[in-house]
């Protein structure tokens, strides 16, 4: 019997180079397979990762545009710095890293806080500030300990700063750490790798020209995740420099004649021929630079504690009954609508008597027999109460609202207040009550439910200014491209021509230029600059005492200058000025003189003595006031 079978043993070693050849076609196959999906299905995503094992793409932020005053001052900058950034993805135990840099670096609660808040909205990759301005001794402690701090790096930056810290705080505004609040309104891809945006003012509503165009650099990082080298640079692009209207020396005077004598209240000052704003002025302000890397707890508490709530822009958004800065506006609608003729004469007593009630005149004695020119120069409230009856309250609206009063202002500015301008309407509305022939005389006087903003006042009396025009505010004048230096200006918007007749122009002027002449404004004149004027006096609500609503009155301006030939036009409030309107012209004086004679070395103090002939209390009767401002509940 042979030893084996050769049949059986060919069936074997076929049986086995089957299995070792499909095993072979198998595997083949298994590498072909791999190969596509690398090479074909997943080509991009594999080129990017094994890219990434030798590459880093890190964000360069552009350098933020500058804030510039009409004359070339920096009002917004930007300062050199070094920061210390996390980068989450790249930190792998970031919590404990947290603890580690806050030990090292003696970061306080409120730094911590700001960086979580910094974190939200923001993708992982993208590096988030953890302490900003640091000193070289915290630069050096990070450097020593880098290997052991993965995703950690201190970077050079430019630190957004305000140089003049409080005065331009309302209107330019200032930047701060970006939030998820704030990319609702931009998209998230323009800020990767930034630490700041636009919070208020000039720096919010022109975020998009002063952010500039993000640039990146591509990093060749060894094993051991250190860079050494550059592959590829992408510039950024720096933003637009925005020129403005504002006179640093304008706003300086009006900050100094307000925050001087410890008053709160606004100032706006503008171009009545083109709405130009050379100042906007509000008392109290606050340090623009607190806000930039996230303000402390105790800066925060500091402003919410302060009684004259600084964080406010009144100069747009503090509502104020305009008192009688309001008269010269009736004046014109009642002549253009032949309610009076500009010759009209009415007997004015010390008071005025209608339906069982007396409204009284600021003057008890009575003016007598008084004319337009008169009544503006004293502020003669009989014959603007006669004058609120002749007209009604269809009319008074009418003027109201075609002189700007009751909308918001297109400025720009974000936010700002529309004002109230009451109606029977809005009377039924809101409380319920029908409208009165009273409430059409205390609104007569610019009192009662009537609101309005010293921006709106402005506006208004620069249309009285430049012959009839309502013109757009702006404080904007032109961007300037930081690589050319090259000026695209801000074209003015149009003004609105309100067509008003040039006998109604002219009465008006007369009267409001003899207010300053030797009126109730007596005490604004200025050697050598021809001003016209109107004071105003507003009754505001302050509190109770014994069952009774206390009062206080708020002082206001309006007026410009030169009278023939106008360059500039001013609104001042001062709230709670007392029992007469002499605080806001000190203010307005200042002002005007700092702009039109801006050749002394400082701005003018505030004056002390009040306005001559005017010094009597408000009017008793004039009831109905809406307070603009939160009152205590009882005064003792």
């Amino acid at each position: 019997m042979p030893l084996s079978d050769p049949n059986k043993r060919n069936r074997g070693f076929r049986f086995r180079l089957g299995v070792a050849t499909g095993l072979m076609l198998l595997a083949i196959l298994v590498v072909i397979l791999r190969v596509m999906d690398l090479e074909v299905l997943h080509f991009s995503k594999f080129r990017t990762l094994a890219y990434d094992n030798h590459a880093a793409l890190v964000p360069v932020a552009p350098p933020r545009g500058l804030v510039l005053a009409d004359h070339g001052e920096v009002l917004a900058e930007n300062q050199p710095i070094y920061a210390v950034e996390i980068t989450p993805d790249q930190t792998p135990h970031l919590r404990q890293t947290l603890q580690r840099l806050q030990q090292m670096l003696g970061l306080s609660a409120d730094d911590m806080r700001q960086f979580q808040d910094r974190r939200l909205g923001k993708p992982d990759f993208d590096p988030v500030v953890l302490k900003a301005d640091l000193t070289s001794t915290q630069i050096a402690a990070i450097a020593v300990r880098a290997l052991d701090l993965p995703g950690v790096r201190v970077v050079a930056m430019l630190h957004r700063h305000y140089p003049y810290d409080a005065l331009f705080s309302h209107v330019v505004g200032y930047v701060g750490p970006i939030t998820a609040t704030d990319l609702k309104d931009f998209h998230a891809s323009d800020y990767v790798g930034r630490n700041y945006i636009g919070k208020n003012g000039l720096e919010r509503y022109y975020e998009r020209q002063l952010r500039g165009t993000m640039g990146y650099q591509i990093k060749d990082i060894n094993a051991r995740g250190l860079q050494v080298g550059n592959l590829r640079d992408i510039p950024a692009h720096p933003g637009d420099n925005l020129l403005t209207h504002l006179r640093v020396r304008v706003q300086q005077a009006g900050a100094l004649a307000l925050q001087g004598k410890g008053y709160r209240g606004a100032v706006v000052a503008m171009n009545p021929n083109n709405g130009a704003i050379l100042a906007m002025v509000t008392s109290p302000s606050f340090n623009a630079n607190w806000f930039v890397d996230g303000i402390s707890t105790a800066h925060w508490q500091s402003l919410l504690d302060n009684p004259g709530r600084p964080l406010m822009n009144r100069a747009d958004n503090g509502l104020y009954p305009p008192g009688s800065c309001a008269k010269p506006f009736y004046s014109i609608e009642a002549i253009q609508e032949g309610v009076i003729a500009p010759d009209y004469h009415t007997f004015c007593a010390g008071n005025y008597q209608l339906g069982g009630h007396t409204y009284w005149d600021w003057n008890r004695g009575g003016f007598g027999n008084t004319g337009l020119t008169k009544a503006l120069t004293w502020s003669v409230d009989v014959f603007y109460y006669k004058l609120a009856v002749k007209m009604g309250i269809a009319l008074q609206d009418k003027t109201l609202w075609r002189f700007g009063f009751g909308s918001k202002p297109p400025i720009d500015l974000p936010g700002g207040a529309s004002g109230l301008v009451p109606s029977p309407a809005w009377k039924r509305a809101h409380l319920h009550a029908p409208w009165y022939t009273g409430d059409s005389i205390i609104l007569g006087i610019g009192q009662g439910y009537l609101l309005e903003t010293p921006l709106q006042l402005a506006r208004a009396v620069s249309a009285l200014a430049n012959g009839g025009y309502l013109v757009q505010p702006q404080v904007a004048k032109a961007f300037i491209n930081p690589d050319s230096g090259m000026a695209e200006p801000i074209p003015n918007a149009s003004p609105i021509s309100l067509h008003i007749p040039a006998d109604a122009m002219h009465a008006v002027h007369k009267g409001m230029e003899a207010c300053v002449a030797s009126g109730t404004c007596h005490s604004i004149s200025i050697p050598g600059i021809t001003i016209a004027g109107k004071t105003g006096t507003a009754q505001v609500p302050v509190g109770y005492k014994n069952g009774r609503t206390v009062y206080n009155n708020d002082s206001l301006f309006i007026g410009w200058a030169p009278i023939h030939h106008p360059k500039i036009a001013v609104a001042v409030v001062v709230e709670y000025g007392g029992h007469n309107a002499w605080q806001a012209l000190p203010v307005a004086r200042a002002v005007i003189k700092a702009y039109l004679q801006p050749d002394e070395k400082t701005p003018e103090m505030v004056a002390e003595k009040a306005a001559a002939h005017y010094d009597a209390p408000l009017a008793i009767g004039e009831k109905g006031s809406v307070n603009p401002r939160p009152a205590q509940s009882a005064i003792p």
